[in-house]
């Protein structure tokens, strides 16, 4: 009888102390919170632990997964951040903010190679205006002007005037090549589209520019839409 008592109060306190670990767990939404606020303030050593604990305990939370990427990314590890992009991609492939992640992560872990193939596949299959920028964006970092200066302009030719990020995209690359005719001339087009933008208002007073009326400049190969003709 005592042994099988001792048996009992053995298996009570086991399960007591494990009632005891659970309860002691963090809510995901605190683990969540406590990893933004670290990642935010730069701790990226320690939001990249709480936010591995979340995705353990949450695997298909595809944000939080992206947030964890971020974290790998900013403290230097790509390589990691490079497997978790790929898995937020897998459930949402269009996805422009896991996409350009995802090339600045293999852009940082010198996968040049794929990272040229990734964005080339991308822009043949799908044709998006972003797609052709990125690609443009990234050829250009890693040398190869010819193929940077073709993306960029048939992104700018795709985007139909209707956009500012391919002419602010081919006036860095121009400038990048110390081409300040070209700069200017993109920048006055990106002004055309978009007249209060913050960010070409500052890139244009930086090259000594005034903006105005006479400034802007309509871009490349515009096709206009036709008016209806009037009613009689």
């Amino acid at each position: 009888m005592t042994s099988r008592k001792s048996c009992l109060v053995l298996s009570i306190a086991l399960l007591a102390s494990a009632l005891g670990g659970c309860t002691n767990q963090r809510p995901l939404h605190v683990v969540k919170s406590n990893a933004e606020f670290a990642a935010e303030h730069r701790r990226y050593d320690v939001a990249k632990v709480d936010f591995e604990e979340y995705i353990r305990r949450k695997p298909d939370d595809v944000e939080v997964r992206y947030q964890y990427a971020r974290a790998l990314l900013d403290n230097g590890e790509p390589k990691p951040a490079i497997q978790e992009l790929n898995t937020c991609l897998d459930v949402y492939p269009l996805n422009d903010t896991y996409l350009d992640a995802l090339a600045e992560a293999m852009y940082k872990a010198d996968e040049r190679d794929a990272l040229t193939s990734l964005l080339a596949r991308n822009a043949s299959e799908r044709g998006r205006v972003s797609d052709f920028t990125r690609q443009g964006i990234y050829a250009a970092k890693i040398g190869n002007a010819d193929e940077a200066q073709q993306a960029l302009k048939t992104a700018a030719k795709l985007d139909n005037g209707q956009t500012v990020g391919p002419q602010r995209a081919l006036a860095d690359f121009y400038g990048s090549l110390g081409n300040r005719a070209n700069q200017v001339r993109h920048l006055r087009m990106a002004y055309f589209i978009e007249p209060a933008n913050p960010e070409t208002l500052k890139e244009v007073r930086r090259l000594g520019e005034i903006p105005g009326p006479s400034f802007g400049l309509a871009p490349d190969d515009v096709v206009l839409t036709a008016e209806p003709a009037p009613k009689d």
